[in-house]
Protein backbone atom coordinates (compact mmCIF):
# COMPACT_ATOMS: atom_id res chain seq x y z
CA UNK A 1 0.00 0.00 0.00
CA UNK A 2 3.21 2.22 0.91
CA UNK A 3 4.17 3.55 -2.80
CA UNK A 4 7.21 5.98 -3.36
CA UNK A 5 7.32 7.96 -5.96
CA UNK A 6 10.47 8.33 -7.83
CA UNK A 7 9.03 11.18 -10.12
CA UNK A 8 11.53 14.44 -9.85
CA UNK A 9 10.48 17.73 -8.89
CA UNK A 10 9.33 19.99 -11.36
CA UNK A 11 12.21 22.27 -12.79
CA UNK A 12 11.77 25.97 -12.29
CA UNK A 13 11.58 27.67 -15.82
CA UNK A 14 14.81 29.27 -17.04
CA UNK A 15 14.15 32.30 -19.62
CA UNK A 16 16.73 33.89 -21.96
CA UNK A 17 18.44 36.84 -21.30
CA UNK A 18 16.73 38.31 -24.76
CA UNK A 19 13.61 37.46 -23.43
CA UNK A 20 14.37 39.04 -20.08
CA UNK A 21 15.62 42.12 -21.74
CA UNK A 22 12.42 42.38 -24.28
CA UNK A 23 9.90 42.35 -20.99
CA UNK A 24 11.63 44.43 -19.67
CA UNK A 25 11.76 47.02 -22.54
CA UNK A 26 8.00 46.43 -22.69
CA UNK A 27 7.64 47.48 -19.13
CA UNK A 28 9.54 50.82 -19.30
CA UNK A 29 7.24 51.92 -22.04
CA UNK A 30 4.90 54.70 -20.75
CA UNK A 31 1.58 53.96 -19.06
CA UNK A 32 2.69 50.45 -19.56
CA UNK A 33 1.16 47.49 -16.81
CA UNK A 34 3.90 45.50 -15.71
CA UNK A 35 1.18 43.13 -14.39
CA UNK A 36 -0.58 43.46 -17.92
CA UNK A 37 2.42 42.62 -19.63
CA UNK A 38 3.56 39.65 -17.04
CA UNK A 39 0.34 37.99 -17.24
CA UNK A 40 0.44 38.27 -21.61
CA UNK A 41 3.78 36.58 -21.26
CA UNK A 42 2.43 33.89 -18.80
CA UNK A 43 4.72 35.12 -16.27
CA UNK A 44 4.52 35.94 -12.37
CA UNK A 45 4.25 39.79 -11.90
CA UNK A 46 6.66 39.47 -9.16
CA UNK A 47 9.10 37.51 -11.15
CA UNK A 48 9.31 40.60 -13.70
CA UNK A 49 9.72 43.18 -10.51
CA UNK A 50 12.52 40.85 -9.35
CA UNK A 51 14.17 41.14 -13.17
CA UNK A 52 13.73 45.28 -13.03
CA UNK A 53 14.92 45.08 -9.55
CA UNK A 54 18.30 43.28 -10.32
CA UNK A 55 18.26 45.19 -13.85
CA UNK A 56 18.27 48.38 -11.65
CA UNK A 57 21.06 47.15 -8.98
CA UNK A 58 22.93 46.17 -12.49
CA UNK A 59 22.94 49.86 -13.77
CA UNK A 60 23.23 50.87 -10.16
CA UNK A 61 26.70 48.67 -10.11
CA UNK A 62 28.15 50.20 -13.16
CA UNK A 63 27.64 53.51 -12.50
CA UNK A 64 29.25 53.38 -9.43
CA UNK A 65 32.16 51.47 -11.18
CA UNK A 66 32.22 54.09 -13.75
CA UNK A 67 33.16 56.61 -10.90
CA UNK A 68 29.70 58.26 -11.47
CA UNK A 69 28.35 58.03 -7.96
CA UNK A 70 31.98 58.62 -5.79
CA UNK A 71 32.43 60.03 -2.80
CA UNK A 72 33.20 64.03 -2.91
CA UNK A 73 34.12 65.30 0.29
CA UNK A 74 32.58 68.35 1.72
CA UNK A 75 34.69 71.44 2.76
CA UNK A 76 32.80 73.41 5.73
CA UNK A 77 33.80 76.24 7.57
CA UNK A 78 34.10 76.20 11.04
CA UNK A 79 30.98 77.01 13.47
CA UNK A 80 31.00 77.99 16.78
CA UNK A 81 30.36 75.14 19.53
CA UNK A 82 26.41 74.98 20.01
CA UNK A 83 26.05 72.94 23.52
CA UNK A 84 28.46 71.87 25.84
CA UNK A 85 32.45 70.94 25.14
CA UNK A 86 35.19 69.54 27.28
CA UNK A 87 38.30 71.25 27.63
CA UNK A 88 41.57 70.61 29.62
CA UNK A 89 42.26 73.67 31.61
CA UNK A 90 45.60 74.81 33.17
CA UNK A 91 44.67 76.44 36.61
CA UNK A 92 47.11 77.71 39.57
CA UNK A 93 46.44 75.21 42.66
CA UNK A 94 49.07 75.88 44.78
CA UNK A 95 50.49 78.44 46.35
CA UNK A 96 53.89 77.99 45.02
CA UNK A 97 53.04 78.33 41.28
CA UNK A 98 53.01 75.15 39.88
CA UNK A 99 49.55 74.08 37.91
CA UNK A 100 47.43 71.47 37.89
CA UNK A 101 44.71 70.01 35.23
CA UNK A 102 41.62 70.88 35.27
CA UNK A 103 38.27 70.14 33.93
CA UNK A 104 36.26 72.85 31.75
CA UNK A 105 33.32 72.79 30.63
CA UNK A 106 31.83 75.55 28.10
CA UNK A 107 28.45 76.24 27.27
CA UNK A 108 27.06 78.47 24.74
CA UNK A 109 23.77 79.27 24.29
CA UNK A 110 22.17 82.24 22.12
CA UNK A 111 21.90 84.47 25.26
CA UNK A 112 25.48 84.01 25.97
CA UNK A 113 28.19 81.79 27.20
CA UNK A 114 29.05 80.43 30.76
CA UNK A 115 32.38 78.32 31.12
CA UNK A 116 32.35 76.03 34.53
CA UNK A 117 36.17 74.73 35.51
CA UNK A 118 36.23 72.13 37.79
CA UNK A 119 39.35 70.14 39.58
CA UNK A 120 40.44 66.81 38.30
CA UNK A 121 40.46 65.23 40.92
CA UNK A 122 36.52 65.10 41.34
CA UNK A 123 35.87 64.15 37.64
CA UNK A 124 33.05 62.24 39.02
CA UNK A 125 31.15 64.78 40.47
CA UNK A 126 32.02 66.53 37.83
CA UNK A 127 30.17 63.99 35.21
CA UNK A 128 26.95 63.85 38.03
CA UNK A 129 26.46 67.64 37.44
CA UNK A 130 26.99 67.28 33.97
CA UNK A 131 24.27 64.53 33.91
CA UNK A 132 22.00 66.41 36.18
CA UNK A 133 21.92 69.64 34.45
CA UNK A 134 21.71 68.30 30.70
CA UNK A 135 18.43 66.72 31.89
Amino acid sequence: MNQLSTAERPRRREYSAEFKTSVLEQCRQSGASIAGIALGHGINPNMVHRWMREDRQRLELIELQRGALAFVPLQLPPSPAVGPSLAKCVQPSTEQGAAAEGICVEIQRAGGKVTVTWPLQSASECGAWLRAWLR
